[in-house]
Protein backbone atom coordinates (compact mmCIF):
# COMPACT_ATOMS: atom_id res chain seq x y z
CA UNK A 1 0.00 0.00 0.00
CA UNK A 2 3.05 2.33 0.52
CA UNK A 3 2.46 3.61 -3.44
CA UNK A 4 -1.67 3.32 -3.05
CA UNK A 5 -3.71 0.70 -4.26
CA UNK A 6 -3.28 1.61 -8.03
CA UNK A 7 -0.02 0.31 -7.42
CA UNK A 8 -0.69 -2.37 -5.21
CA UNK A 9 -0.54 -5.93 -6.73
CA UNK A 10 -1.05 -9.61 -5.18
CA UNK A 11 2.46 -10.04 -6.14
CA UNK A 12 3.83 -7.01 -3.79
CA UNK A 13 1.17 -8.36 -0.58
CA UNK A 14 2.41 -11.93 -1.09
CA UNK A 15 5.83 -10.55 -0.59
CA UNK A 16 5.41 -8.32 2.14
CA UNK A 17 3.25 -10.77 3.90
CA UNK A 18 6.00 -13.78 3.92
CA UNK A 19 3.97 -15.73 1.29
CA UNK A 20 4.34 -16.91 -2.44
CA UNK A 21 1.53 -15.44 -5.08
CA UNK A 22 0.18 -19.06 -5.54
CA UNK A 23 -0.11 -19.10 -1.67
CA UNK A 24 -1.96 -15.67 -1.51
CA UNK A 25 -3.86 -16.41 -4.76
CA UNK A 26 -5.92 -19.39 -3.01
CA UNK A 27 -6.98 -17.12 -0.29
CA UNK A 28 -7.38 -14.00 -2.35
CA UNK A 29 -8.26 -13.61 -6.51
CA UNK A 30 -8.10 -10.07 -6.84
CA UNK A 31 -6.27 -7.14 -5.45
CA UNK A 32 -10.17 -6.06 -4.64
CA UNK A 33 -10.77 -8.71 -1.75
CA UNK A 34 -7.34 -7.92 -0.25
CA UNK A 35 -8.84 -4.79 -0.30
CA UNK A 36 -11.43 -5.44 1.35
CA UNK A 37 -9.87 -8.03 3.96
CA UNK A 38 -7.70 -5.44 4.86
CA UNK A 39 -11.00 -3.01 5.43
CA UNK A 40 -12.33 -4.96 7.64
CA UNK A 41 -9.11 -6.58 9.69
CA UNK A 42 -8.87 -2.36 10.32
CA UNK A 43 -12.42 -2.05 11.61
CA UNK A 44 -12.23 -5.07 13.68
CA UNK A 45 -9.30 -2.71 15.27
CA UNK A 46 -10.91 0.37 15.57
CA UNK A 47 -14.06 -0.77 16.02
CA UNK A 48 -14.03 -2.01 20.17
CA UNK A 49 -12.21 0.69 20.79
CA UNK A 50 -14.76 3.50 19.38
CA UNK A 51 -17.40 0.91 21.16
CA UNK A 52 -15.57 1.47 24.34
CA UNK A 53 -15.51 4.97 24.28
CA UNK A 54 -19.14 5.49 22.67
CA UNK A 55 -20.10 4.08 26.39
CA UNK A 56 -18.34 7.12 28.23
CA UNK A 57 -21.29 8.62 30.57
CA UNK A 58 -20.53 12.37 29.02
CA UNK A 59 -21.96 12.02 25.70
CA UNK A 60 -19.71 14.95 24.60
CA UNK A 61 -16.66 13.40 26.07
CA UNK A 62 -17.99 10.10 24.36
CA UNK A 63 -18.65 11.86 20.85
CA UNK A 64 -14.94 13.58 21.04
CA UNK A 65 -13.26 10.45 22.04
CA UNK A 66 -15.48 8.20 19.22
CA UNK A 67 -14.46 10.74 16.62
CA UNK A 68 -10.58 11.38 17.96
CA UNK A 69 -10.19 7.60 16.84
CA UNK A 70 -10.77 8.15 13.93
CA UNK A 71 -8.62 11.38 12.92
CA UNK A 72 -5.34 10.95 11.63
CA UNK A 73 -3.22 11.76 14.56
CA UNK A 74 -1.29 8.18 15.05
CA UNK A 75 0.99 6.58 12.13
CA UNK A 76 -1.43 3.73 12.65
CA UNK A 77 -4.93 5.08 11.86
CA UNK A 78 -2.78 7.04 8.65
CA UNK A 79 -2.46 3.49 7.82
CA UNK A 80 -6.25 3.19 8.16
CA UNK A 81 -6.68 6.35 5.56
CA UNK A 82 -4.25 4.97 3.56
CA UNK A 83 -6.92 2.09 3.06
CA UNK A 84 -9.76 3.72 3.03
CA UNK A 85 -8.55 6.08 0.43
CA UNK A 86 -8.02 2.93 -1.87
CA UNK A 87 -11.56 2.06 -0.78
CA UNK A 88 -12.79 5.63 -2.48
CA UNK A 89 -10.89 5.16 -5.42
CA UNK A 90 -11.91 1.18 -6.39
CA UNK A 91 -15.53 1.71 -5.16
CA UNK A 92 -15.97 3.61 -7.97
CA UNK A 93 -16.16 1.10 -10.39
CA UNK A 94 -16.15 -1.79 -8.65
CA UNK A 95 -20.20 -2.68 -6.70
CA UNK A 96 -18.51 -4.74 -4.45
CA UNK A 97 -16.04 -2.35 -2.76
CA UNK A 98 -18.60 0.09 -3.40
CA UNK A 99 -21.20 -2.07 -0.76
CA UNK A 100 -18.32 -2.80 1.82
CA UNK A 101 -17.67 1.14 1.60
CA UNK A 102 -21.25 2.00 2.14
CA UNK A 103 -21.41 -0.53 5.12
CA UNK A 104 -18.83 0.90 5.99
CA UNK A 105 -20.39 4.97 6.18
CA UNK A 106 -23.54 3.92 7.49
CA UNK A 107 -22.02 2.62 10.21
CA UNK A 108 -19.77 5.39 11.00
CA UNK A 109 -23.01 7.85 10.45
CA UNK A 110 -25.01 5.50 12.82
CA UNK A 111 -22.71 5.41 15.74
CA UNK A 112 -22.30 9.46 15.17
CA UNK A 113 -26.17 9.79 15.31
CA UNK A 114 -26.31 7.99 17.89
CA UNK A 115 -24.38 9.49 20.17
CA UNK A 116 -25.52 12.96 19.18
CA UNK A 117 -29.23 12.30 19.68
CA UNK A 118 -27.99 10.87 23.26
CA UNK A 119 -26.71 14.42 23.80
CA UNK A 120 -30.35 15.87 22.53
CA UNK A 121 -31.97 13.43 24.93
CA UNK A 122 -29.48 13.94 27.86
CA UNK A 123 -29.75 17.88 27.19
CA UNK A 124 -26.16 18.25 26.78
CA UNK A 125 -27.48 19.65 23.00
CA UNK A 126 -30.55 21.24 22.21
CA UNK A 127 -33.33 18.95 20.28
CA UNK A 128 -34.04 21.40 17.68
CA UNK A 129 -31.45 20.22 15.15
CA UNK A 130 -31.45 16.81 13.18
CA UNK A 131 -29.10 14.43 14.35
CA UNK A 132 -28.49 12.44 11.01
CA UNK A 133 -27.65 15.42 9.12
CA UNK A 134 -25.32 16.89 12.35
CA UNK A 135 -23.49 13.02 12.27
CA UNK A 136 -23.35 13.68 8.16
CA UNK A 137 -21.61 17.12 8.58
CA UNK A 138 -19.39 15.62 11.07
CA UNK A 139 -18.34 12.42 8.86
CA UNK A 140 -17.64 15.30 6.23
CA UNK A 141 -15.52 17.45 8.33
CA UNK A 142 -13.23 14.45 9.84
CA UNK A 143 -12.94 12.89 5.85
CA UNK A 144 -11.91 16.56 5.23
CA UNK A 145 -9.08 16.42 7.99
CA UNK A 146 -7.87 13.13 6.80
CA UNK A 147 -7.31 14.09 3.18
CA UNK A 148 -5.32 17.22 4.24
CA UNK A 149 -3.05 15.37 6.31
CA UNK A 150 -2.46 12.59 4.16
CA UNK A 151 -2.27 14.50 1.08
CA UNK A 152 0.03 17.44 2.79
CA UNK A 153 -1.66 20.10 1.33
CA UNK A 154 -2.98 20.86 5.06
CA UNK A 155 -0.68 21.41 7.89
CA UNK A 156 -2.86 19.92 10.20
CA UNK A 157 -1.34 18.75 13.83
CA UNK A 158 -2.65 16.07 16.52
CA UNK A 159 -3.82 19.75 18.53
CA UNK A 160 -4.95 21.20 15.79
CA UNK A 161 -7.51 18.14 14.84
CA UNK A 162 -8.70 17.82 17.73
CA UNK A 163 -9.41 21.79 18.11
CA UNK A 164 -11.51 21.41 14.94
CA UNK A 165 -13.25 18.83 16.71
CA UNK A 166 -13.79 20.43 19.84
CA UNK A 167 -15.47 23.74 17.89
CA UNK A 168 -17.66 21.48 16.34
CA UNK A 169 -18.78 19.69 19.10
CA UNK A 170 -19.24 22.99 20.71
CA UNK A 171 -21.17 24.65 17.73
CA UNK A 172 -23.27 21.26 18.07
CA UNK A 173 -24.47 21.63 21.72
CA UNK A 174 -25.12 25.43 20.87
CA UNK A 175 -27.40 24.43 18.46
CA UNK A 176 -25.79 25.31 15.46
CA UNK A 177 -25.04 22.24 13.46
CA UNK A 178 -27.63 19.63 11.52
CA UNK A 179 -29.92 22.40 10.61
CA UNK A 180 -31.65 23.11 7.41
CA UNK A 181 -31.01 25.75 5.81
CA UNK A 182 -33.17 27.18 2.26
CA UNK A 183 -31.40 28.90 -0.44
CA UNK A 184 -32.70 32.02 0.89
CA UNK A 185 -32.19 31.63 3.89
CA UNK A 186 -28.01 30.83 3.63
CA UNK A 187 -27.78 33.67 1.56
CA UNK A 188 -29.35 36.09 4.43
CA UNK A 189 -26.92 34.18 6.69
CA UNK A 190 -24.23 34.95 4.10
CA UNK A 191 -25.28 38.48 4.32
CA UNK A 192 -25.11 39.00 8.43
CA UNK A 193 -22.09 37.34 8.64
CA UNK A 194 -20.05 39.52 6.87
Amino acid sequence: MRAGVGGLTVREVAKEAGFTTGALTHYFRSKDQVLIEASEYSAKLVRPRMERKARGSDTLSALKGVVEEALPITAAVRGYWRIWFGFWERAAYNPVVAKVMRARYDEWRGRLAVLISRAQTEGAAPATFDADLAAQELVALVDGIAIQVLLGTGRIPAARQREIIDNWIGLMAAGHVGNRVTPTEGRVAATVAR
